[in-house]
């Protein structure tokens, strides 16, 4: 057996599935934050359009998920994404421009995560793709599949760029609450603390001692 592919192979096998909600949000946690984006539709009869995505933490207690807004999107409207840790899968639960809802499921494949729509039987769906590129570009490919049919056809491709964040940089601190990328600080005893969004921001206020504890073990913090 090939070496590389040999080595590959074992490292998949290593992978875990994610123990808590918190570990889970990790390898997707840089979408927190503002998105610049650009909208091409393959159909020519649909023009491209710009819109912006806002994401940031939502958290009760010790349950972590991500949720977002969207603003001048024809397509999305807003979204939680959350782990399902007894169905090891991703989910997210839309909202349309209509207030229309849906539900996709999916996994993560290294930066990859492919979430299919939750339907009965061979109903009409759609399918997201998140290319986690890094922490300031993200590609998103939306794709239907048409009622009774397998075939999966492109329609949407979101061209996503993080705001205030350069492409060139040096080494940023680490968000004190999840190791996320900071886009703001909090001030607690003389000590000035990165943040990554205002969901953050409340779970460090109510628990300061605690988060600090957890930040230090984890390398966040020395």
């Amino acid at each position: 057996m090939n070496m590389m592919l040999a080595v590959g192979l074992g490292l998949l096998a290593c992978q875990k599935d994610p123990a808590t909600t918190r570990d889970a949000m990790k390898p997707v946690q840089l979408l927190v934050g503002e998105w610049r984006i650009e909208v091409s539709c393959d159909d020519a009869k649909e023009e491209a359009w710009s819109e912006t995505q806002a994401w940031e933490f939502k958290i009760d207690k010790e349950e972590y998920a991500l949720q977002f807004e969207s603003k001048g999107g024809k397509k999305l409207k807003g979204g939680v994404l959350s782990y399902d840790l007894k169905k090891k899968v991703y989910r997210l639960e839309l909202v349309r421009p209509d207030d229309k809802k849906a539900v996709l499921e999916g996994k993560l494949s290294g930066k990859e995560l492919a979430l299919e729509e939750v339907v009965e039987g061979k109903a009409k769906a759609e399918r997201m793709t998140f290319n986690l590129l890094r922490d300031n570009r993200v590609l998103i490919n939306i794709e239907h599949r048409d009622a009774g049919k397998n075939n999966w056809t492109q329609t949407y491709s979101y061209s996503s760029t993080k705001n205030g964040v350069p492409f060139v940089r040096v080494e940023a601190g680490k968000c004190v609450v999840t190791g996320g990328t900071p886009a703001s600080t909090v001030d607690y005893k003389g000590v000035t603390y990165n943040l990554c969004c205002n969901s953050c921001r409340k779970e460090f206020l109510a628990h300061p001692e605690e988060t600090l504890a957890r930040a230090k073990k984890e390398g966040y913090i020395k």
